[in-house]
């Protein structure tokens, strides 16, 4: 049992190790690219790498509400956050190294809360990848971080519905507005349900650079604050032909994308899938910046990053392993 659990605890750190050389990584891949086209970029102007050890234990709990009000929930005896299949980390087992790095894993193993598990449509089909916290003193340790800092009551109407506070002996307090300039609250949020898009938009015989940030809510209050405390952006109300409406943020000029260049400078992505998009809207935004944009290599550049961006880190044999419906415990 103890060789186990020394081998277990081997493998755990090999996964945080492999995160943090993931995101390197795609970082240097992106600066091969700026320089086989040399493109004259500062590269300390496109993004400061920062992972949650640079993170104080408030801006940690800012980050992990933003996750939680973003993709989570909370059920009968358990509290939930849902990643993508690309945000997902795994080791295959067998004594080899992990396939792919991924935000899931390392959030689970850095908190030390809950586990790691696949979710699945009716075709038994991966589909996702969640978070589930279900320990009560992990509850506990999870709700520590966050009290203090929702801006919604979604969570915390589930919290009382369900009787955390009598189970776990804890009061969750009432949720405020707060400035989301000033923690990675934001951060978190965009992980979860917000989108960077960068791309090339033809009509008749022109073509142009458009590049965007995106965050989709049912309820536009979350998308107000931050149109507030940015000063930034436009709020459209979307009709989808399943009677499912849904307010859209988006903030889509080079003015409009400033302030959330400087925020998102200080509070990167640690979604491994947004952090490749927010690298390349970031490029482009420089670009566009410094009128570089339209130059030939500028073009070419910026269609390989696309296509580097978009793909999978997700390896067949990572996703066989979680269609092997096996938890990961942190």
């Amino acid at each position: 049992m103890l060789l186990w659990l020394t081998y277990y605890k081997i493998l755990l750190m090999n996964l945080i190790c492999y995160f943090f050389y993931k995101t390197y990584e795609i970082f240097d891949n992106y600066t091969n690219i700026l320089n086989k086209y040399s493109i004259n970029i500062n590269m300390n102007n496109i993004n400061k790498l920062k992972f949650l050890n640079d993170y104080t234990e408030e801006e940690k709990g800012y980050y992990l509400s933003g996750l939680f009000e973003g993709d989570g929930n909370i059920y009968t005896r358990r509290f939930m956050i849902v990643f993508s299949i690309e945000d997902a980390e795994l080791a295959p087992g067998g004594g080899q190294p992990p396939t792919s790095g991924g935000t899931a894993h390392y959030l689970c193993q850095h908190f030390k809360m809950g586990y790691i598990d696949g979710k699945y449509n009716s075709k038994k089909e991966l589909t996702a990848v969640a978070w589930y916290i279900m320990n009560q003193s992990d509850q506990k340790k999870f709700i520590n971080y966050i009290n203090g800092k929702l801006l919604t009551y979604k969570r915390y109407d589930q919290f009382y519905k369900y009787n955390f506070d009598k189970s776990l002996k804890i009061m969750l307090n009432k949720p405020k507005e707060f400035n989301v300039l000033m923690n990675p609250w934001l951060t978190g949020f965009t992980d979860a349900d917000g989108y960077f898009y960068t791309g090339f938009q033809t009509y008749k015989n022109s073509t142009w650079l458009k590049f965007h940030l995106e965050l989709s809510q049912k309820d536009k209050y979350i998308l107000e604050i931050i149109q507030k405390y940015f000063n930034t952006g436009n709020i459209i109300k979307r009709n989808y032909s399943s009677d499912i409406t849904a307010y859209i943020y988006k903030a889509q000029s080079e003015k409009a994308m400033k302030p959330f260049i400087e925020y998102f400078n200080n509070y990167p992505p640690l979604s491994v899938r947004r952090y490749k998009q927010y690298l390349l809207l970031n490029i482009a935004y420089n670009l566009k910046l410094n009128n570089l944009h339209k130059l030939t290599n500028s073009t070419l550049m910026l269609k390989e990053l696309i296509l580097l961006q978009s793909m999978k880190y997700m390896s067949l044999n990572m996703k066989e392993e979680l269609n092997k419906k096996n938890k990961k415990y942190c």
